[in-house]
């Protein structure tokens, strides 16, 4: 190839590039290196490279680091330089190339030059196929700082950018060098913890990051006090993948912060908010009813054997007008507590019973709903009277109404229990006992409850495809509850893989992301109906 080839990929490259000679002065320059710039090629020529770009020494031959690049209008600018040593094969003379990009481009966040967001969504999803591959657990952090705004409002941006340099080095030291560290943007930044043993481990790290803000900072001879609030959430208990990792972890932070911030909260933590914020939030579910923020979700439960959908869970989620869609583990603790899980509970009953009937009126082939009980609910004189009246309102048919309970909720009281359930049973509905393995029941008392299914709970299912234990779990819990005379159901069935083992294990029905999702009432209409439209064809 000629020299002249060369010279062109030099002009074309879309990146900044400038040549030096052995004595620091330029002698070539590219057009991208230009319109960074603002300079003609002409006004470089010649001209020593420390006028044009800060930040590195005469004697350097070759590094990788943050550089300033000085403008022709004056402005200076951050870009991330590649200077690199060219020796002449004829003239053995020294060349240098430095190249220069934006930090953005890179990966890199300009202010900490740490990782940005998108660079750690790339190294996050490296990290957790290799804690697949290995069987491997790892931790995602998510840090904000606390009142951060008050000192950029108070001190101006330069001092909040000093700030969060001196926090990121907190943080990065708390985690060491083997672990991934980014900034999120703002004053968040995210960490990887990679080889735990344990989510213990992760804890200490967390605590290890929260006693490093414990030292006040200094910001223009004033000392400071700042701390963070850090969210958890571990791999592959809280997800697999790397939206559900962050996201779970961002909503684990935020529960800290309403916990009175400087604290550490895990992904399955529920929310307990304080004094003021938890009675914020009760004022605004004592009042979702009546606005009508309260609303369905609905999973399919399909039938192995017949590929059938038989029954649909209904999930409850609160449409918050300003915080918008609130799951269940954020509320129903507060709901419990102060009692308005009772108009709650009989809204969901109600609610569910109204939309199996209108989904049948809408043409689809009549599946069970599956509504989930609350111990306040289980234990009120009136549920079984609610139940009958709810029924005959919505005229819906027993036989398609589907009530779950809990093992703890039944062996507080365990004569009491089996006296309620009967008179359910009497009523024609199906009960099953849901998360069943994870309570503290007694097999004896077992084979007295008139249930009609168990629904083993997600947690043996998780990893069933890779841990013995859970197999095993699985199937001695099938192989009792097939012994009674019961139906079960695999929940949290998301792969392939774990279906073809709740298939192996003969569980009866599965449920879980592998069919679908939760569904609105729009979404699941839709989808009853093309599964019928599905079912119809393969008969034809």
């Amino acid at each position: 190839m000629s020299d002249r080839f060369y010279e062109d990929i030099f002009k074309q490259l879309t990146i900044g590039a400038i040549i030096t000679d052995g004595r620091g002065m330029v002698i070539a320059a590219n057009s991208a290196y230009l319109t960074l710039s603002g300079y003609l090629i002409e006004e470089i020529l010649g001209i020593p490279i420390d006028r044009l770009i800060e930040g590195y020494q005469l004697n350097d031959t070759q590094w990788r680091k943050d550089v300033i690049v000085t403008r022709k209008n004056g402005e200076r600018q951050s870009q991330w330089g590649f200077l690199n040593t060219i020796t002449e094969t004829d003239s053995k003379k020294d060349y240098q190339v430095w190249l220069m990009t934006d930090l953005q481009i890179c990966g890199l966040d300009p202010l900490t030059k740490m990782p940005n967001r998108f660079l750690f969504n790339q190294k996050l999803k490296e990290a957790i196929n290799a804690a697949r591959e290995e069987e491997g657990i790892l931790a995602v952090l998510f840090i904000d700082l606390d009142r951060f705004k008050f000192i950029n409002d108070t001190f101006g941006h330069a001092s909040g950018d000093q700030l969060l340099l001196e926090a990121a080095n907190r943080i990065k030291s708390s985690i060491g060098n083997e672990n991934m560290f980014a900034r999120m943007g703002g004053d968040e930044f995210v960490c990887v913890l990679k080889n735990l043993n344990d989510e213990i481990d992760a804890e200490g790290y967390a605590e290890t990051i929260i006693n490093a803000f414990s030292t006040p900072f200094s910001i223009k001879g004033t000392t400071i006090y700042i701390s963070c609030s850090i969210g958890i959430s571990v791999y592959p208990f809280d997800g697999d993948e790397v939206d559900l990792l962050v996201s779970n972890a961002d909503s684990a932070m935020y529960r800290a912060k309403k916990n009175g911030r400087n604290q550490v909260g895990k992904s399955k933590v529920d929310l307990n908010a304080g004094g003021f914020e938890k009675l914020l939030l009760e004022n605004s579910l004592r009042k979702a009813i009546e606005n009508d923020e309260l609303t369905l979700y609905f999973q399919p439960q399909v039938q192995l054997d017949t590929n059938e959908i038989v029954s649909v869970e209904a999930l409850l989620r609160w449409n918050h007008s300003d915080l918008g869609l609130i799951s269940p583990g954020d509320f129903i603790p507060i709901a419990e507590e102060t009692g308005l899980i009772l108009p709650m509970g009989d809204w969901v009953l109600r609610t569910a019973c109204e939309r199996m009937r209108s989904w049948q009126d809408h043409g689809v082939p009549p599946v069970r709903v599956a509504v989930n009980l609350s111990a306040s609910q289980f234990s009120h004189n009136d549920l079984v009277t609610k139940v009958k009246k709810i029924l005959e309102d919505t005229q819906l048919n027993p036989v398609l109404l589907e009530l779950e309970i809990t093992e703890n909720m039944v062996m507080h009281d365990v004569n009491l229990a089996i006296t309620i359930l009967k008179q359910l049973k009497e009523l024609g509905i199906k009960i099953s006992i849901d998360d069943f393995g994870t309570g503290y029941s007694s097999l004896n008392y077992l084979k007295e409850f008139p249930v009609d299914t168990l629904k083993i709970d997600r947690s043996f299912i998780h990893d069933i495809d890779k841990n013995q234990n859970s197999v095993a779990l699985t199937k001695g819990i099938t192989a009792l509850a097939h012994d009674l005379q019961l139906n079960v159901i695999a929940e949290g069935v998301e792969t392939s893989q774990q279906l073809a083992i709740v298939k192996q294990q003969a569980c009866d029905a599965v449920q879980g992301y592998f069919y679908s999702k939760p569904l609105s009432n729009e979404e699941i209409l839709q989808y009853l109906k093309m599964f019928s439209k599905e079912k119809q064809g393969q008969m034809v």
